[in-house]
């Protein structure tokens, strides 16, 4: 792992699944919404569930590819996101189990029975508006 500094502030740089990954996070500092983004090819995330829509608003006018993982209920369910999702071009990836999310960073448990339903909105990255996968069982 190496570290470096982006706007003054230590970012995690790491190869991953033989992939350049740079990671930023509000804990180090670096405010998606002030910030402009590091140098990459994809922006990809699980964004905090109050702020999707200003993060996926966000995400369209930087303009670089993007995938991030949301609850689907309510994603379309306000004007402002209907008209954001309207008026730009993007693809949704649903998944035929509810994604099991880690209860805590530390502990890095799934948890067992997910409350809610997952998808990933994506903008750039899919090759159709709509994907079906399946997740396997662990």
């Amino acid at each position: 792992m190496v570290s470096f500094r982006y706007g003054g502030k230590p970012v995690c740089q790491k190869i991953f699944g033989g992939y350049f990954v740079t990671a930023t996070h509000i804990f180090n500092g670096e405010d998606f919404f002030l910030i402009e983004p590091p140098e990459c090819d994809y922006i990809i995330s699980n964004p905090p569930y109050s702020l999707k829509g200003d993060v996926l608003q966000r995400l369209f006018d930087i303009g670089k590819p993007f995938a991030m993982l949301v609850g689907v209920v309510g994603l379309f369910e306000s004007q402002k996101r209907f008209e954001m999702f309207r008026d730009n071009d993007f693809e949704i990836m649903y998944m035929n189990r509810r994604v099991a999310y880690f209860k805590d960073y530390a502990e890095q448990k799934p948890s067992l029975n997910p409350p809610f339903s997952s998808v990933y909105v994506c903008h750039g990255i899919l090759p159709k508006q709509i994907v079906f996968e399946e997740i396997k069982k662990i």
